[in-house]
């Protein structure tokens, strides 16, 4: 009982799809931009440049502790010598509002980065910010407010942008070249995978869909539209996504791993992505043996002359 409900865990965590998202935010700028600008209502082109910021902070709690958070996104994008600061996070579980405190937490540590501070005054500006939600959440707004109540009684308040999955479908999301939602496709379907998997016809059907995708991606990366590095990230990453949330279904899962499995080794740009991440592994092992072979050789230096001292202090 205890290692299904172990099994369960893992299958829940969101880790994946937050690392999906990530891969996408801070390498691939041609499916970024089109998701601020239409999160944000944003203009943006080839011509913004997009400057990642430090997503790493220390949260205190109550209990006077200290908590590391990592944020999905946290950039700033310079346009026609405008600088706005964006922050937005990829949610994996289904939106009941509480995700609004960690947006809190997480705006006011990306404030107090680019303070101004004075001698009697200090000056944040908080980030433009937004949440992708991946399950469907049928209580969640387009936007969600923050607001805050100053001592003197003023309330002072901002928006969160929401852009929920479930709302979009293919001719939406090629339209839009909102192509960074692609990976996290799937989970339109979550609520009806125990039923696809035990009808063939539904399953091929699904499969259908992703050809249609493929083709798509195909399409658009002819164009011009996409880097070849997206696409590959892309495709790689909606692989990634879907193994994962099919995990708990034997005959989809099964089907991921062939025809998306497949698909991925396909593509020239993944393959060149895991041979480095092999060639990373193989020279980090080497260069620690090196580094090892350097401390021992240093050790036993040490150890000679540690010897040699004792021997003249005794004669």
């Amino acid at each position: 009982m205890r290692r299904k409900k172990r099994k369960r865990e893992r299958c829940n965590s969101g880790s994946i799809y937050d690392n999906a998202f990530r891969t996408m935010e801070g390498e691939c700028n041609d499916l970024l931009v089109p998701v601020i600008n239409h999160m944000f209502g944003e203009n943006y082109d080839e011509t913004a440049v997009i400057k990642r910021l430090r997503n790493e902070h220390i949260v205190e709690k109550k209990d006077k502790t200290g908590v590391k958070r990592i944020t999905d996104s946290s950039l700033e994008i310079i346009f026609e010598n405008v600088t706005k600061r964006y922050h937005i996070e990829c949610e994996s579980k289904r939106y009941d509002g509480s995700i609004l405190v960690r947006i809190f937490e997480y705006d006011s540590q990306i404030a107090l980065d680019s303070a101004e501070r004075g001698l009697h005054k200090i000056h944040m500006k908080f980030p433009n910010t937004g949440i992708l939600l991946l399950r469907e959440s049928s209580d969640a707004p387009k936007r969600a407010v923050v607001e805050i109540e100053m001592p003197s009684g003023e309330q002072i308040s901002y928006q969160v942008q929401i852009i929920k999955i479930a709302d979009y479908d293919l001719d939406d999301i090629f339209d839009s070249k909102l192509y960074m939602l692609l990976p996290f496709y799937i989970f339109k379907y979550e609520r009806q995978l125990q039923l696809i998997d035990n009808d063939q016809e539904k399953l091929d059907a699904l499969f259908e869909v992703y050809d249609d995708i493929y083709g798509r991606l195909d399409e658009e990366l002819k164009r011009g539209n996409l880097s070849a590095f997206s696409y590959g990230a892309i495709i790689r990453l909606t692989h990634e996504v879907a193994d994962k949330l099919t995990s708990n279904h034997k005959n989809i899962h099964k089907k991921v791993g062939v025809v998306m499995g497949g698909k991925t080794l396909d593509i020239p740009e993944v393959r060149i992505y895991h041979k480095g991440l092999d060639k990373g592994r193989i020279e980090g092992r080497a260069e620690g043996e090196a580094h090892r072979r350097e401390l021992q050789e240093e050790n036993d230096k040490l150890r000679k002359e540690l010897e040699e001292l004792k021997k003249s202090l005794n004669k």
